[in-house]
């Protein structure tokens, strides 16, 4: 009984919150089930309205938008009702925040929702998108670029600080949709007018390009396809500064687009990626990365953070999503700590399999649905790879993502080998080793978890040991000893059992 009010405690303290974007070509509207523990939304749609359509010829939002735009806030406001999110977080970026009737559409939306509508400076775009970007990356130190249908949004950001933030007027459907009497001059010459006009990104040598928005992601899905990567993940994708200019050469008009058949770029996508490289080009070129990086977190993940007044870049978001990621798939016993606690001591910090990844692992791997062993290993192993945790980069989700998998079966099986071709030697031995310790905790746990409190596994010297009160020696299993004796040949170590 007391665990079954626990439980409902933790599942009716969830804080519902919505963040709708109204943006110069979309609209989107996600819904957080608690957004302090996990950053993945619940409820992700969009809707293509173009509301800057017309904005370079008009100086207005365009009709058809706007009443497109109507009909689809009514359904969301509909949806809101029904799931009961009274929360709700309604932004405007550059095409309302230029429009001469923005002001009026503004009030439409206020009242559809009866809820303020804030409508962001370029400024305040900026910093938001830098905000989402540091939450879902470890440490973020270069440019963040977040290209939309209005603006481009750049911020400069050092060991987690936002130090510059500026907002340019090229955003791909505002220059798609110039006017004739303004196409006399090139789009590549407005690009360079305006990237040259901030005198802090003229003298920036960037170690990383953080790239945000739609198109852009476009382009990195074409890369992915291109390589034939095997992650099919976008957040934290990371490419060389010299591979995205070649990119961007290869993608930089239709008639490549369309040789290469590129079945990513999606339709609507195809009129705006030219524009894109371009933009994207230029900046490589001014700021040399040595990487570009791929985020799918942005201005609306910054602009949760700043209204709610979290401060979850000052957190272990890892931790926090481990635990609401364990309490959501039942473990409400949080057994993965009992096997983090059993394990942790036989591993010191390691940049080819950090300490911070243990957790992920025990929690993550952390299946029994009754499936034989090599299928559970493979659906973990898949799990992981495609968990939506931000925090985790492409070579921490193969590492994790294996070491699962050899908790649940022998070593001497493999998944997939184009994914181990992702990690070095060095990085896929750790890995076993991590899997091994799990299997040697599995072994235990396999009457009851508890029996990891009672014994315990260090290292000293040469020797890992397995210690076990008199009272609990019946836990020993030969199938136990066979997997102590698989951990230590594993670690090149030797092995010991001490009985007390």
């Amino acid at each position: 009984m007391l665990l079954q009010k626990v439980i409902k405690q933790k599942i009716f303290s969830a804080k519902k919150e919505a963040v709708i974007d109204l943006g110069s070509n979309s609209i989107r509207m996600l819904i957080y089930e608690d957004f302090e523990k996990s950053q993945i939304p619940i409820f992700n749609e969009k809707a293509v309205c173009s509301l800057g359509n017309s904005l370079e010829l008009t100086g207005k939002l365009d009709p058809l938008g706007v009443q497109y735009s109507v009909s689809v806030l009514e359904r969301f406001k509909n949806i809101l009702d029904n799931s009961k999110v009274s929360n709700i977080n309604i932004f405007a970026t550059a095409a309302v925040r230029d429009a001469k009737d923005g002001p009026y559409f503004k009030s439409v939306v206020e009242k559809i929702f009866d809820n303020q509508v804030e409508i962001l400076t370029g400024e305040q775009e900026a910093e938001r998108s830098a905000l989402g970007v540091i939450l879902g990356f470890e440490k973020v130190d270069g440019i963040v670029a977040d290209l939309g249908g209005g603006s481009l949004e750049l911020a400069k950001v050092k060991n987690g600080l936002i130090e510059k933030k500026a907002s340019l007027p090229i955003g791909v459907l505002r220059l798609f949709n110039r006017p004739k009497k303004k196409k006399t001059k090139k789009i590549s010459e407005i690009i360079s007018e305006n990237l040259s006009s901030i005198s802090w990104l003229k003298k920036t040598k960037a170690k990383n390009l953080y790239v945000v928005g739609g198109v852009w992601r476009t382009l990195l899905k074409a890369d992915i396809f291109l390589k034939k990567y095997p992650l099919n993940v976008l957040h934290q994708y990371q490419i060389t500064g010299e591979e995205a200019l070649d990119l961007c050469l290869s993608l930089d008009d239709k008639k490549k687009l369309s040789s290469l058949k590129v079945d990513q770029i999606t339709k609507s996508r195809t009129n705006y990626i030219p524009i894109a490289t371009n933009i994207l080009k230029q900046l490589l070129l001014m700021i040399a990365p040595e990487k570009l990086q791929c985020s799918i977190s942005g201005v609306r993940e910054g602009t949760l953070i700043v209204k709610s007044g979290y401060k979850l870049t000052e957190h272990d978001l890892l931790n926090n999503f481990i635990d609401y990621s364990a309490f959501r798939t039942g473990d409400y016993g949080e057994n993965y700590l009992k096997y983090y606690n059993f394990i942790k001591d036989i591993f010191k910090d390691n940049e080819n399999f950090p300490v911070r990844l243990l957790k992920p692992t025990c929690s993550l791997s952390n299946m029994d649905w009754g499936l034989g062993a090599f299928q559970k290993a493979e659906l973990v192993f898949a799990q992981i790879l495609n968990t939506p945790a931000l925090s985790l980069s492409h070579s921490d989700r193969v590492k994790v993502a294996l070491a699962g998998f050899w908790r649940h079966c022998s070593v001497k099986y493999y998944p997939d080998r184009d994914y181990v071709s992702l990690l070095s030697n060095n990085e896929i031995l750790i890995a076993r080793q991590v899997g091994a310790a799990l299997r040697l905790a599995s072994g235990i746990a396999a009457i009851s978890t508890i029996f990891l409190d009672n014994l315990s596994l260090s290292k000293k010297g040469n020797t890992i040991i397995l210690s076990v009160p008199n009272q609990h020696s019946q836990i020993v299993t030969k199938s136990v000893q066979k997997r102590l004796k698989s951990l230590s040949k594993e670690m090149e170590l030797d092995f010991k059992i001490l009985y007390s």
